[in-house]
C-alpha cells in the first residue's frame, strides 16, 4: 500500500476509486498488517512501540467503513484513542504528544463522584473507567468512558466537551445526560435529562441530535443508530441511588445489569428467554431475592454454580 495514498485517506482527501483500494486493501489485510506498513516506510531502525502502532490503527480504522464484525470490534476500541490527542506527524512516523493523562477506575459494586479539572461533575456506576488530558490542554474538554457515567457539564461555548464511548461520541456545551457504554453489552445509550447534545456513530459518521427525554441507542451487533423519547428519563441515574429501574426491560438487558451489579455471570440458556421482559425496582435486595422473583414472573428457573447462574426456560416469542 502506497503510504502517500494512506495518507490521503486519513485526512479524507481520496478520491472515491482511491478509498475503494484502500479499504479493499484494509479488508484483506494481514492481522499484523500495521507491523507490515510500518516497517516498509519507517526511516529509522527502531520498532513502533504497542501505543504508537495503536494511534497509528486507530487513525486508519476510525475511517473504515466496517464490513465485517472484526473491523467493527477494533474501530470501536481504537477510537478511544484519539479523544487523547493521538496524531500523525509525517509520513512513516507517528508521535504521541507529552501530554499527562488522568485514569480513574471505579470497582464492581460501587459507584464514584468525581469534579474535572472545568467544574463538570460526573458520578460513574460500577466497573467503569474514565480517561482525560490533566487540566484538559487543547482546543476541546475530551474524555473517554467504558462503562457508564452521568455527566453535568459545565457550559464552555469556547471549548466543547466531548465524551468518547464505544463506538459513540458525544459533543455537549453545557447540559446534563447518562451514557451506558459496557464492553460486550448489547446496546449502548446516551440519555439527555438537560441541554442539547449531538452523538455520532464513529462507524458509520450517522449523527442524532438531542433534546431533553430523548434518548440515542446504539446496537453493536447490527451498527445501528437510533433516537427515541424516554417516558422516565429519571430511571436512567436511579443507580446513582443504588437503584434499579426495569420498566418492561429485556431479560437479556437486566441479565446484564445484574451481571455487573453482583460480579456474576448470568446466562439465558435458551435464545427465545431475551425477548422477555421484566419489570420491577431494586435496592439493596441480594441477589438471590432478586433471582426468585424474576423466575417467578417469568416462568424461568435458575441454577447457580460458583459465579455463573444459569437462566433457563420456554422463553417469549419477539415483540411486534
Amino acid at each position: 500500500m502506497d503510504h502517500q495514498l494512506l495518507e490521503k485517506y486519513l485526512k479524507g482527501e481520496a478520491s472515491p476509486e482511491e478509498c475503494k483500494e484502500v479499504e479493499a486493501w484494509l479488508e484483506n489485510a494481514p492481522e499484523d498488517w500495521v507491523d507490515a506498513f510500518m516497517e516498509a516506510h519507517e526511516q529509522g531502525g527502531e520498532p513502533l512501540p504497542a501505543p504508537e502502532k495503536e494511534a497509528f490503527t486507530a487513525r486508519v480504522m476510525q475511517r473504515v467503513k466496517p464490513r465485517r464484525n472484526r473491523w467493527m470490534q477494533v474501530a470501536a476500541v481504537m477510537a478511544g484513542l484519539l479523544a487523547a490527542g493521538w496524531y500523525l506527524v509525517k509520513p512513516g512516523k507517528v508521535k504521541v504528544p507529552a501530554l499527562e493523562m488522568v485514569d480513574i477506575s471505579i470497582p464492581a459494586n460501587k459507584t464514584g463522584k468525581i469534579t474535572l479539572p472545568d467544574g463538570s461533575k460526573v458520578v460513574m456506576n460500577a466497573g467503569s473507567t474514565l480517561r482525560y488530558i490533566k487540566n484538559f490542554e487543547g482546543s476541546t474538554r475530551a474524555v473517554t468512558l467504558t462503562g457508564e457515567a452521568f455527566f453535568d457539564v459545565s457550559p464552555d461555548t469556547e471549548k466543547p466537551f466531548i465524551i468518547q464511548a464505544g463506538a459513540l461520541s458525544t459533543r455537549v456545551l453545557g447540559t446534563s445526560l447518562n451514557i451506558s457504554a459496557y464492553p460486550g453489552a448489547r446496546r449502548q445509550t446516551v440519555t439527555v435529562l438537560s441541554g442539547k447534545v449531538s452523538v455520532t456513530d464513529t462507524l458509520s459518521s450517522r449523527a442524532v441530535t438531542l433534546l431533553p427525554k430523548q434518548q440515542a441507542v446504539f446496537l453493536p451487533a447490527s451498527a445501528s443508530l437510533a433516537a427515541e423519547t424516554v417516558a422516565h428519563p429519571e430511571n436512567e441515574i436511579a443507580w446513582q441511588q443504588g437503584r434499579m429501574v426495569f420498566d418492561e426491560t429485556p431479560l437479556s438487558e437486566v441479565a446484564e445489569k445484574l451481571s455487573r451489579r453482583y460480579d456474576v455471570h448470568i446466562v439465558l440458556t435458551n435464545g427465545r428467554l431475551a425477548n422477555c421482559r421484566f419489570n420491577g425496582q431494586f435496592e439493596k435486595e441480594p441477589l438471590d431475592v432478586i433471582l426468585k422473583m424474576i423466575t417467578t414472573l417469568t416462568s424461568t428457573r435458575a441454577k447457580r454454580e460458583g459465579d455463573t447462574v444459569y437462566l433457563s426456560g420456554k422463553g417469549c416469542a419477539p415483540a411486534n
